[in-house]
């Protein structure tokens, strides 16, 4: 049997000197964790519940007897030594009322500390066998807890009925509305790694059940995405609950996560509503969420319609080339200070990321044809980062960092030629486009009179020469195969002014378009 003890002083110095100063492995205990206050407890809690707690009274915010007034509420049957300044233990009353096994007077020698937790452990283990029953108990309101949030899952994915919702025992009424919040974990700190998923969901429901508990909420709460929770909450008599009463409690939550969690929150709200529009308003929630690319915590309002006009100009090819100068880590500075960019100024929704997703696919689609080793680029496709890019600008910039640090380790084609192909597949894809120079020499990232030399000694003509060739012979291909008049081939081309497009085509091959048209 594992045993674990909780020291919880607002004191670091205290609180040190009693986790380092007692070889508490030798006193019978395998695991000891520590907290500065009733918070930091409740996560203790929720990682592992502790036989025993060593417990300061006064700390600040909430004290000693509160926190384990909350321990008893949860049914817990951790036993407590008190931690006091009081010789004459004004608390007793209430101490006594909340099963508290001893107290000690502080300050107090080490070895006095450890013959009291030896004795308490001793009681622990004379009580083993009815401990165990009531772990029995608590595993199956564990599991029924599971089981209703299986089953909310499954309806808000329709693949439940409506129906199974009503004999769930502590569940909300199906038949009564219900606000229908979507929470989401953003700003992620490193020591996310130290959690286990099972404890965050844990942590999750404990600090909904403090949040809504003592204002008489049911609830109900089940993970739908990695990082988000749906979670249903009703008042448990017969009244409405305004909105701005549950926004206050959601303020609580998100700032309980900002003070002890490794993450903050974003919360999405729908209703009040009946639980049968549950499923379609989970729908426009996860909309919302995935609008929220730039990780904003707090309540997240859609964004307005007029924010989504920004034009994003393609960047593909001024990221190839800048690639192909500079290298990655140049590119990347490039491509994330554009992204950045829309960001403060408020115009990075989802329509737009879309459009950033796709210029860096075909980059990396780009960099994985050109490799000595494709393989390398493919791997890219398979990470979390590109998975979560098109929702995300956090996993943006990983992607984009990833990939330029994929190609400033991967041996390079000759340069030259990569520059000009580069070119002739920009030309080839806007064929309809009217292409100058200028906008080739921003898009290669190269200067103009450069690019043009480049390009006639790798192809032997100019870009001037090499557009009409391209489009000549496209059109071309469209008066001989298609019903296109010859005016809409033109346009095709675009060229506006006809009689050029005709000048252009017999100076290629020798024919006017419209003879070209009768043969």
């Amino acid at each position: 049997m594992i045993m674990k003890l909780l020291i919880v002083d607002d004191q670091l110095a205290t609180l040190t000197g009693l986790a380092n100063g007692i070889d508490w492995k030798d006193a019978g205990f395998d695991v000891v964790d520590t907290a500065q206050n009733a918070m930091e407890a409740r996560i203790s809690f929720a990682r592992g519940i502790p036989d025993l707690m060593l417990c300061d009274i006064e700390m600040p915010v909430e004290s000693g007897l509160d926190l384990i007034g909350w321990v008893r509420a949860q049914g817990y049957q951790t036993k407590v030594i008190l931690l006091t300044c009081h010789s004459d233990f004004e608390y007793a009353q209430e101490a006594i009322r909340l099963g508290v096994s001893d107290y000690i007077v502080q300050p107090a020698p080490y070895h006095r500390i450890r013959e009291k937790a030896e004795k308490a452990l001793n009681v622990i283990r004379e009580e083993s066998s009815r401990a165990k029953m009531l772990d029995l108990a608590r595993a199956y309101s564990s599991n029924q807890e599971e089981i209703n949030s299986g089953v909310w899952r499954g309806y808000l994915l329709n693949t439940v009925e409506l129906s199974a919702l009503k004999n769930l025992p502590d569940f909300p009424d199906p038949d009564k509305p219900a606000y229908l919040i979507l929470i989401q974990f953003v700003q992620q700190t490193d020591k996310i790694r130290e959690w286990t998923e099972q404890s965050l969901i844990q942590v999750m429901r404990n600090t909904i059940h403090d949040a809504f508990a003592k204002n008489k909420y049911r609830r109900i709460v089940a993970k739908t995405d990695p990082g988000c929770y749906a979670l249903a909450v009703q008042p448990t008599e017969d009244r409405e609950m305004p909105r701005e009463e549950l926004i206050q409690l959601l303020h609580y939550l998100e700032s309980m996560f900002d003070m002890y969690m490794p993450f903050s929150i974003a919360y999405y709200i729908r209703g009040p509503m009946e639980f049968a529009r549950m499923p379609d308003a989970m729908s426009y929630l996860i909309r919302m969420r995935n609008a929220n690319v730039t990780g904003q915590k707090g309540l997240f309002v859609e964004q307005s319609p007029a924010s989504r006009n920004t034009v994003y100009k393609e960047q593909f090819y001024r990221w190839n080339m800048i690639l192909k100068n500079a290298g990655g880590s140049e590119m990347a500075r490039d491509a994330i200070e554009s992204l950045r960019k829309y960001a403060a100024e408020g115009k990075l929704d989802g329509t737009l990321l879309m459009d950033f997703y796709r210029d860096i696919t075909r980059l990396i689609l780009s960099m994985q044809s050109e490799a000595n080793d494709p393989e390398i680029f493919r791997q890219s496709f398979n990470t979390p980062s590109y998975m979560n890019a098109m929702y995300s600008q956090k996993a943006m910039e990983e992607l984009i960092r990833l990939i330029a640090d994929l190609y400033d380790r991967e041996e390079k084609p000759d340069e030259k030629t990569s520059i000009v192909k580069t070119v002739q597949e920009y030309i080839e894809e806007h064929l309809s486009d009217t292409i100058r120079m200028e906008d080739l020499s921003e898009l290669m990232h190269l200067n103009e009179d450069y690019l043009t030399r480049l390009f006639k000694k790798e192809t032997g003509m100019s870009i001037k020469a090499y557009i009409i060739h391209q489009k000549m012979s496209a059109a071309r291909e469209l008066l001989q195969t298609t019903s296109l008049s010859v005016s809409s081939v033109a346009i095709q081309m675009g060229y506006n002014n006809f009689s050029h497009f005709a000048a252009s085509y017999k100076k290629e091959f020798g024919i006017t378009p419209a003879e070209e048209k009768k043969k």
